[in-house]
């Protein structure tokens, strides 16, 4: 940085028994030439080697894409001003204390500026442009949201908000990005009433549970009243004033299943429980290649829709493979050695689809209204179990016939039915 005082006086005195500079109520006036970012300090504080903030500053960059830095705010009174007139042939960038608020002077113009907040170090400059050709706003008073300074242009920028719990979406969330780290949870959008034109908000479920977005009524969001992402989903959320609802873009539907599997060894997991939550195959297989595990292992799945196939192969009875889904109070599923199950998950229920074993199938228990096997012209009549080592056949959602093996030594088969038989004389029972 050079300095000419050849022609301008220099607006500090130094004291001849400190050397520092004699701190005076204001500095008036001070002539700039620099090469080098500069920085200002407060008449109050800044000393020999510094340069103060005067009231009016003419300042002459010797080469392009320099900065001059304004004082901390912190250390200022409000209503400090400084009046900086460009005599130089390179625009310069004004800064604030922490590098933000850019503001760009360009050849033979001025701009007041004025502190209208002194709370935080950078605070809050407001400025007025004299001088120019033509009136026009520098980028720092026109950022806003989704917008901000940079080298005195308007670039634009994204609020990063990560939550676990749900935010509260409004106008001043525009051009944010929500960054879901939670489990299972809804994000409510704000009432159409209360934000303008142009509204968005990006999202990502970066959690490990379905993180559903709903708008609130009557407005939709995709021509439904809700929307439901999984992990790792992400996406744009585009207010539409002419429907006064909202559209995704960027959130793609999968349209084809990828299966993944994987093989546990349960000898080999520590402890009695096993967490998939950040990745649950959609094939599991649990094989015990050492025999050491003696006690049952529940594995904690995701709270996400997926159909899961989950297959018990350690060849040991001693214990179970019990699943469950995170923050679920529901009870957890238990397989036993040999079993191979089809279970569907609603993000919070696991509901087994089919059982087997190899060459076995195993349904579930059923009752007369709805029996496990039936047909699909009538599901209401068909074979259930009734109870345990008891088979009933129902008919149109009625009982019509048990077979109860339950005392092997008196094995019973009953009917509450009348018994009809056309070849046998008297026909009826």
């Amino acid at each position: 940085m050079t300095t000419d005082n050849t022609i301008y006086n220099s607006p500090f005195i130094q004291s001849p028994f400190t050397g520092t500079v004699v701190t005076p109520t204001d500095v008036s006036y001070y002539y700039l030439s620099f090469s080098t970012n500069t920085n200002l300090y407060w008449p109050s504080v800044v000393n020999s080697e510094q340069v103060p903030a005067s009231r009016i500053m003419d300042i002459v960059a010797t080469t392009t894409g320099l900065s001059i830095v304004l004082p901390d705010a912190t250390q200022g009174s409000l209503g400090s001003d400084i009046l900086f007139r460009n005599l130089g042939s390179n625009a310069v960038n004004i800064v604030n204390f922490v590098g933000g608020g850019s503001v760009n002077i360009l050849p033979g113009v001025a701009v007041y500026f004025y502190l209208t907040d002194n709370t935080t170090q950078g605070g809050v400059w407001s400025n007025v442009t004299f001088g120019a050709g033509t009136s026009f706003a520098d980028a720092a008073t026109l950022a806003g949201a989704g917008l901000s300074a940079e080298g005195g242009k308007l670039v634009t920028s994204e609020n990063i908000i990560a939550v676990t719990s749900p935010p509260t979406l409004s106008e001043t969330t525009r051009a944010s990005t929500i960054i879901w780290n939670g489990g299972t949870g809804t994000i409510n959008l704000p009432s159409t009433s209360t934000i303008n034109t142009g509204w968005y908000i990006g999202f990502r479920n970066n959690g490990t549970g379905t993180l559903t977005l709903a708008p609130q009524s009557p407005s939709q969001i995709n021509n439904a009243p809700s929307i439901s992402t999984n992990p790792g989903d992400s996406g744009w959320i585009i207010y539409q004033p002419q429907t006064s609802s909202f559209f995704t873009v960027g959130l793609a539907t999968p349209t084809n299943v990828t299966f993944t599997s994987a093989v546990y060894d349960v000898d080999a997991i520590p402890g009695n429980t096993f967490n998939l939550v950040q990745y649950a195959p959609i094939i599991e297989t649990y094989v015990s290649n050492s025999g050491t595990r003696t006690q049952t292992l529940n594995v904690v799945f995701p709270a996400v829709t997926q159909i899961y196939i989950l297959s018990n192969s350690t060849g040991s009875s001693a214990y179970n493979l019990s699943f469950s889904i995170e923050g679920s109070s529901a009870a957890p599923l238990t397989i036993s050695n040999g079993q191979i199950i089809t279970v569907l998950s609603d993000g919070n229920t696991l509901f087994p689809l089919t059982s087997s074993t190899t060459n076995v199938f195993y349904a579930q228990n059923g009752s007369a209204g709805s029996p496990s096997f039936s047909f699909t012209t009538d599901v209401a009549t068909g074979m259930y179990l009734q109870g345990t080592s008891i088979l009933g056949l129902t008919a149109n959602s009625a009982e019509i016939m048990k077979f109860d093996g339950s005392n092997s030594l008196s094995p019973q088969v009953s009917t509450p039915a009348q018994f009809n038989a056309a070849l046998i004389s008297g026909g009826q029972f």
